[in-house]
């Protein structure tokens, strides 16, 4: 069993780069079960997040009932920073 200060620091890095499947991590096997409802409490969290922002695009359009109209735009506007991103650094 880990103990709750290296949990949290698991956690906290996870948090910092959630590309890997945290419940999986070695030495915390006996954790795996919170681990994978902690994971999973974050994504539905990162995803009201998105849906929320994406309303609000939305709305910021002026067509507030044109959810795929906000995700096309708001993928541009990524896609434009990203190039601002390269062009200028």
């Amino acid at each position: 069993m880990a103990s709750a200060k290296e949990l949290q620091r698991l956690k906290d890095s996870w948090l910092r780069d959630p590309t890997w499947d945290i419940e999986d991590t070695e030495g915390f096997e006996d954790h795996a079960e919170e681990l994978r409802a902690f994971a999973e409490a974050h994504r539905i969290e990162q995803e009201k997040e998105y849906q929320n922002r994406i309303l609000a695009k939305a709305i910021a359009l002026g067509c507030p009932g044109n959810i795929d109209l906000a995700v096309y735009v708001e993928r541009l506007e990524e896609r434009i920073a990203h190039l601002e991103q390269r062009v200028f650094d």
